[in-house]
C-alpha cells in the first residue's frame, strides 16, 4: 500500500479545492478574464490588477480567487471584512499584507468611513497616520487587492472606480451543479447512483455550495446505513430530515409559500407570520422564488403565487403526508 498517496488523498467535500481554472466548472467568462489578467501580468512582470467580485453567495468566488493566486504563484491572505470593526485594524491588515493577493471577503461589510481609507492606501500605496500637529506615513506592500461581495450597492462609487476588473458571477445550470457533483465523487472516490447527479441539481437553487451540502447530506445517510454507494433514496431521506423540497425550498421558503397559498400578502405580513425581518424576507426567502417564477410581486407590493408555484405547493403538502 502507498501510504504517502493515501495521506494526500482527501476524504472530505472541504478537503477539495480547485488548483487551476481549467478545474472549475462554469463560469468561463469570469475564468476567461482573470486568465487574461495573470497572462498581461506575466508578460509585463508586474503585479496583478485590482479586481472585484460580485454575486450572490456560494457560486464560488473565494475559490476562484485561490486559483488566482496559485496560478500567478503569489502568497494569498483571505480576510472577512466583518471581521475588521475600525480603521486601526485595517491598517493593520493593510501592513501585514504581503506582496500577493489580500482577499477581503464580503467587502461591503467595510464601514464608509473604512472603504475611504482604503481607497487612499490603493491611491497612494502608503498608510497615513496622523499624531498631533503631524501626519506620518508609511508604505505598504504592493500587494494585489481583491473584493468578494454579495451586496455591490454597499460600496461607496469611488472604491468601485479603483477596482480595474469589476466581474459579476452567474448562476449555474443544472447541466454545471452535475459536473459539479461529479467532479466532487471522482474527486473523493465516493460510488453514486448515476441519477443522483439530476436530483441533486433540480434540488441546488442553481448553487454550487448547495448542491454539494446536498451531497453531503446524501453521503451521511448512505454512511449511516452502513451502504458505501450514494443513491437517490439516501438523498431524498436526508431531503425529508431536513425540510428540502423537490424543488430546492428551505422550510422558511415552504413555510412562505404555504401562507401564500391561501391568498396574496403584504410583506411585513409574511416575514411577522414566520418569524423574521422583512430584510431577511427580501434577502434570502424570496430571490430564488423570483427568480425561477414561483411567485411574482404586484405594483401595490404583494406577493402572490404563480401557477407554477401553487403546483409546487401541492407537490410540498403531498410529501409532508
Amino acid at each position: 500500500m502507498d501510504f504517502d498517496n493515501q495521506e494526500k488523498t482527501p476524504t472530505e467535500l472541504r478537503d477539495v479545492r480547485p488548483s487551476s481554472f481549467s478545474h472549475i466548472i462554469g463560469q468561463d467568462h469570469v475564468k476567461q478574464a482573470l486568465q487574461v489578467a495573470v497572462d498581461a501580468s506575466f508578460h509585463e512582470n508586474s503585479r496583478l490588477c485590482e479586481v472585484l467580485l460580485c454575486g450572490p453567495p456560494g457560486l464560488g468566488k473565494s475559490a476562484l480567487v485561490s486559483v488566482l493566486a496559485d496560478e500567478k504563484c503569489v502568497p494569498f491572505t483571505e480576510i472577512l471584512a466583518q471581521s475588521v470593526s475600525n480603521i486601526a485594524e485595517l491598517n493593520s491588515v493593510l501592513l501585514s499584507a504581503s506582496e500577493g493577493i489580500l482577499f477581503l471577503d464580503e467587502i461591503h461589510l467595510l464601514h464608509p468611513t473604512q472603504q475611504h481609507a482604503l481607497l487612499i492606501v490603493l491611491d497612494k500605496r502608503r498608510i497615513f497616520l496622523s499624531g498631533g500637529k503631524s501626519v506620518q506615513s508609511i508604505p505598504v506592500a504592493p500587494f494585489t487587492l481583491i473584493g468578494a461581495t454579495t451586496d455591490p450597492d454597499g460600496l461607496i462609487a469611488p472604491l468601485v472606480d479603483r477596482f480595474k476588473m469589476v466581474l459579476h458571477l452567474d448562476y449555474y445550470s443544472d447541466d454545471e451543479l452535475g459536473k459539479i457533483v461529479h467532479q466532487r465523487c471522482a474527486t473523493l472516490r465516493w460510488e453514486y447512483e448515476t441519477q443522483l447527479l439530476s436530483e441533486i441539481a433540480r434540488r441546488a437553487r442553481q448553487t454550487p455550495r448547495i448542491a454539494l451540502r446536498l451531497l453531503g447530506a446524501a453521503r451521511r445517510v448512505a454512511v449511516a446505513q452502513g451502504e458505501n454507494r450514494i443513491e437517490v433514496r439516501h438523498l431524498l431521506r436526508a431531503c425529508r430530515i431536513e425540510r428540502v423540497s423537490s424543488r430546492g425550498l428551505d422550510n422558511f421558503q415552504q413555510k412562505y409559500v404555504r401562507l401564500l397559498g391561501p391568498s396574496s400578502q403584504r410583506l411585513n405580513v409574511l416575514a411577522s407570520m414566520i418569524g423574521v425581518s422583512a430584510k431577511v424576507v427580501t434577502a434570502t426567502v424570496e430571490p430564488f422564488l423570483l427568480r425561477t417564477g414561483l411567485i411574482v410581486k404586484s405594483d401595490n407590493g404583494l406577493r402572490q403565487l404563480r401557477e407554477s408555484g401553487r403546483e409546487h405547493l401541492a407537490e410540498i403538502e403531498s410529501e409532508s403526508v
